[in-house]
């Protein structure tokens, strides 16, 4: 009989599968569980990158500061022109109350009470303009920091002070951050093996000689790869050490 070399190379994989279920290991890899690139969605120039790749960091800590003087001078602009506005606002709602009163006395005529009501609603209209030009000034100042969202490694960084931000062309990622702390460990099984298996089973995850406890987070539903195997993910605690993605570990299942 003939045989393919694709199926010779299949049969090896799933008996060297079958090996590793009878020693009671699965071998797989570490993944991320977290890997986000981080921006801005406003433009400007960078005046300071406070963290070097593959410094920690902590969830809310600044990475990345553009020069925030325009930034806050339009900030105190729209602030001023609310104040104006409130006043406005509010002088218009008195002149409408007294509109209204004099209209019930019959000592104003309908035309000059319609005239209150334009009043009171354009300076209104305007007041909510103002405070809408407020929201987006107080946003894009803050978002003139990039900040970390979680704990984390930085994996990546591709922004140096002084470089000009435009948004609308900016196409690569300012940095790229992974969290630490939690991690996932890969394996892949074959059919009869993972369909033992359920969501949320515990398992011990072999990595850098210590073993961990984790959960089972993941089933794969679909066979990947030429051998027809699972993707299996279990999630586990780290316990404050630093592993790297795509490093090799061992996962037992009870």
């Amino acid at each position: 009989m003939k045989i393919t070399t694709r199926r010779l190379w299949s049969s090896v994989l799933l008996i060297l599968a079958t090996a590793t279920v009878e020693a009671g290991e699965w071998e797989g890899s570490l993944q991320w569980l977290r890997r986000v690139e981080l921006s801005t969605p406003v433009s400007g120039v960078v005046s300071r990158v406070l963290v070097e790749a593959g410094e920690r960091v902590r969830a809310g800590q600044v990475l990345m500061r553009l020069d925030q003087r325009g930034l806050k001078a339009e900030l105190g602009r729209v602030q001023a022109e609310l104040e104006r506005l409130t006043r406005t606002r509010d002088e218009a709602e008195r002149e409408y109350d007294r509109a209204m009163e004099l209209y019930d006395r019959t000592l104003l005529s309908e035309h000059e009470l319609e005239l209150a009501k334009i009043a009171r609603a354009t300076a209104l209209a305007e007041f909510q303009s103002a405070q809408a030009a407020v929201t987006r000034a107080a946003l894009e100042l803050e978002y003139s920091e990039v900040r970390a969202p979680f704990d984390g490694v930085v994996l990546r960084r591709n922004v140096e002070p002084g470089q000009t931000i435009v948004t609308r062309l900016q196409t690569s990622p300012l940095l790229v951050l992974a969290e630490t702390g939690r991690m996932v460990a890969a394996v892949r099984l074959p059919l009869g093996e993972i369909s033992q298996l359920s969501e949320g089973d515990e398992a011990t995850v072999h990595v850098g000689g210590a073993d961990l406890k984790g959960k089972v987070r993941r089933l794969g539903l679909e066979p990947d790869g030429e051998d027809r195997s699972y993707l299996l993910e279990v999630l586990f605690d780290t316990a404050g050490k630093l592993f790297r993605a795509g490093q090799g570990v061992g996962v037992r299942i009870p």
